[in-house]
């Protein structure tokens, strides 16, 4: 439990340190997206992981369809992925500093499940990110049960709705190298697959699912 703590320490003080970097820098700019690349590898050492990609990530592909178990996703998928993207998260996380000041600078997409015009103005904020790649997490939430939970209907609206390329991604073993929820961390390698991208069909949303869950098992 100490190396736990010991991890969480160090990587709260790279965010933070990020926060106020990317404040201090012009948005977006070469030192701001320098600067991005440089703290998501910091992060990544501060808890000693590293991060293996199978398959590929289509250059094209404008949303991608990922399994939640950790807020160190976020840091794993910027690492293979890149840092030109945008997370859509929940208020109530993403609202808090350092994590907010992130947010903000960067240009992540926050949604108020309490406010009824989320929807339109989630459609609105992904519209706007139009040639970056933007993430979803279609859960919901964070999963630690060891599996893949149901999906919530938002992946599909906004793929439907705006007719974008979609791409599922599957996270598989990161609670093995870093657990909030036992308060373990592991040095280790955190396996990512890139799946096929979709074909829209009737039941399209239903099957990449179980196609999720599948190698996520595997």
């Amino acid at each position: 439990m100490f190396a736990f703590y010991f991890k969480k320490y160090r990587m709260y003080v790279a965010i933070a340190a990020q926060s106020v970097a990317l404040s201090l820098s012009k948005q977006h700019g070469v030192r701001f997206n320098r600067l991005r690349r440089i703290f998501t590898s910091l992060i990544m050492r501060s808890v000693d992981a590293r991060v293996n990609l199978t398959g590929t990530i289509d250059t094209d592909t404008d949303i991608l369809i990922i399994n939640h178990q950790s807020m160190f996703d976020i840091f794993s998928l910027e690492q293979v992925v890149g840092n030109d993207i945008r997370f859509i998260g929940r208020t109530g996380i993403m609202d808090k500093w350092p994590v907010s000041r992130i947010v903000d600078r960067v240009g992540h997409i926050t949604v108020d499940q309490k406010d009824s015009r989320a929807i339109i103005k989630l459609l609105k904020d992904v519209k706007i990110c139009k040639g970056k790649k933007v993430i979803i997490f279609p859960e919901g939430t964070r999963s630690q049960s060891g599996k893949i939970e149901p999906f919530e209907a938002g992946a599909k609206l906004l793929v439907e709705k705006l007719k974008l390329k979609a791409q599922p991604v599957v996270i598989k073993n990161i609670l093995d190298v870093y657990n909030e929820s036992s308060k373990t961390a592991t040095s280790g390698t955190i396996e990512i697959e890139a799946l096929p991208a979709v074909t829209i069909t009737d039941n399209w949303y239903d099957d990449i699912q179980k196609q999720m869950n599948k190698t996520f098992s595997q």
